[in-house]
């Protein structure tokens, strides 16, 4: 026994190293790790000698021991273990104190445990590190022992034991890291017994229960990866943290671009190339724009597919999509324009892994001022940039030669192409079906979906100023809804960050005082302009947001003197009790 003890020691101690020279694989995040271990092991009893621990373990106390653990991580420094232990115990005791005249004890002990525990990682806790070589750690836990013990007095049967107990297992060691699988450990551990007769033998007199203890060593397999969660609809999201996104299967990224103009005159024509690029999207596909009442389409042309036209749908399609992106080029022609906007909903309808998608666009065309001049008589055509398949700008209307005309300002745009919609769910590392999500929240209108960093953002409505989103039904309809903005078309992230787009620019003058009305406040962080003024009543360019010191302030109004600013402070407080005038001098805060 005692050879093959040390021939299992030796492949222990070998094993370990040979797969370290195999395994070269990257650090992994392992949820289970299983170990085998051997060694000695000793009994602390009345049948035992006094001698140190050093002595007995190369004497014949010291008997083979072996056992198996199962760990599971629950984090970097505590794991859950479930152990099974085998062996022997043995001891003689011929000495006794002051009594002179007794007879030699011996015992011997067949025994397994099983035990449930904590095991703790003390250098995990002081600083986690991965690819660590050496970390010292303790475990404690509850268990039983089934025990078969025979006890001798002068080599004459004295006792028989076969029975089990409550066991108390603790003790810790060192663990030597080969790579992120393998590492093999020295430990030396403890188990306390609910009982005084684990070695068969009760000394007169003894009130100390039994207690054995094993040292050895064992080689630690890791396993078990964990795996990345699945995407997760939030209705109540937050910003996502840079971290491992879901394991999702991402779809191939449809683009399109419209190359329509942003703004039209009545009665102008228009030469658009549209351009959309569709990955390695492959079978049947339908291509279609709804061309709305006052606006025509003619000359179309398509680089592939068949193109179907008439009065109200523009449509291409394909029995096999092509490998290139595809390219459609047109003449649009517009009549009287007596809307202020006009949509031309584009749709791309397509196969992917069995699957029918459907893209849709929204592009939206704004009537513009209207010429009041011109000197040869004649309105000109307005020139719109479009994309070509090479990336450049390609034909605009032509322009008569040495025409000269005057047109108005521009008048302001209010929202300054913004854009605010209600936001029902979040998808983080992956995408959610638009309509089981319509259907789960159960909305009437459609939603969009649209990326923003490494997440999917859903939102309904469409509307130009926060006032009417923030009376939209979907916000008290849908738990967790609020209102986000988007920026030319673009997501934003948050409302504030759009307050240099609403205010007032020259809220302050640049010379001499200037006294204003402050109605709110914030240390560090910035509040929502557009909020601010829903809140209280004002127009979004009435409030001017200044950085001083760390902190954002809000102010309204923009006076010269104080007189004209306590008139304002009066109706403000109505609004805003706490409010209060503040002065500029040169553009700066006066204290």
């Amino acid at each position: 026994m005692k050879k093959l003890s040390k021939i299992l020691l030796l492949m222990l101690i070998i094993f370990p190293l040979f797969i370290n020279a195999q395994d070269k694989t990257t650090e992994k995040n392992y949820l289970w790790d299983v170990s085998a271990n051997m060694g000695s092991s000793l009994l602390w009893g009345d049948a035992n000698t006094n001698a140190s621990p050093f002595t007995r373990w190369f004497s014949k106390e010291s008997n083979f021991t072996f056992g198996f653990t199962l760990k599971r991580k629950i984090t970097n420094a505590f794991h859950l273990q479930i152990a099974l232990q085998k062996g022997m115990l043995s001891g003689e005791r011929s000495t006794w104190g002051g009594d002179k005249v007794h007879p030699v004890v011996n015992a011997v002990t067949d025994y397994y445990d099983y035990h449930l525990g904590l095991n703790v990682d003390f250098t995990s806790i002081l600083g986690f590190k991965e690819d660590r070589f050496m970390s010292v750690y303790a475990f404690g836990g509850i268990g039983m022992v089934h025990y078969n013990a025979q006890s001798f007095t002068d080599a004459n049967l004295y006792n028989s034991v076969n029975k089990s107990t409550l066991i108390v297992p603790w003790g810790g060691g060192l663990r030597f890291r080969f790579n992120e699988r393998w590492s093999v450990y020295l430990e030396s551990n403890f188990r306390n017994a609910f009982v005084d007769d684990v070695d068969a033998y009760v000394g007169q007199g003894s009130k100390v229960n039994d207690i054995y203890s094993i040292t050895g060593m064992g080689v630690t397999y890791r396993f078990g990866q964990k795996r990345a969660k699945k995407p997760k609809v939030e209705i109540s999201p937050v910003e996502p943290a840079d971290t491992a996104l879901a394991q999702v299967e991402i779809p191939e990224e449809v683009i399109f671009v419209s190359g329509l103009p942003t703004e039209a005159e009545p009665n102008t024509a228009y030469n658009v190339t549209s351009k959309l690029t569709k990955g390695k999207l492959t079978g049947k596909a339908i291509y279609e724009m709804s061309i709305p009442e006052d606006f025509y389409i003619s000359d179309a042309k398509t680089n592939s597919g068949k193109l179907i036209q008439d009065s109200s749908s523009l449509k291409i399609i394909w029995e096999e999509l092509p490998t290139e992106d595809i390219i459609l080029t047109y003449r649009l022609s517009t009549g009287g324009l007596d809307k202020d906007s006009y949509t031309l909903p584009t749709m791309f309808s397509y196969n992917e892994k069995g699957e029918s998608k459907t893209k849709t666009f929204n592009n939206r065309i704004n009537l513009k001022a209207t010429p009041i001049a011109a000197t040869n008589g004649t309105k000109e055509p307005n020139t719109a940039q479009t994309v070509a398949d090479n990336g450049k700008n390609t034909n605009k209307t032509n322009v008569a030669a040495n025409t000269a005309k005057v047109k108005q300002a521009s008048p302001k745009v209010e929202n300054a192409g913004l854009e605010y919609r209600i936001q029902v769910a979040t998808v983080f590392g992956g995408r959610t079906s638009k309509r089981l999500l319509q259907k789960q929240l159960k909305l009437q209108e459609s939603i969009q979906e649209d990326p923003y960093k490494n997440s999917y953002r859903y939102t309904v409505g469409n509307f130009k100023t926060y006032a009417e989103a923030a009376q939209y039904n979907a916000l008290s309809s849908v738990r967790g809804a609020y209102v986000v903005v988007f920026k030319n078309g673009k997501y934003v992230g948050g409302l504030e960050n759009t307050n240099t787009d609403v205010m007032d620019k020259n809220g302050i003058y640049p010379t001499g005082e200037t006294y204003k009305v402050q109605i709110a406040a914030s240390k560090g962080r910035t509040y929502s302009i557009a909020k601010l003024a829903y809140k209280y009543g004002f127009k979004n360019d009435q409030i001017t947001e200044d950085e001083i010191a760390g902190w954002y302030q809000y102010t309204v109004g923009k006076f010269r003197t104080i007189d004209e600013a306590k008139a304002l402070l009066k109706e403000v407080k109505l609004k805003v009790p706490k409010a209060y005038i503040v002065k500029f001098v040169d553009a700066k805060r006066s204290k």
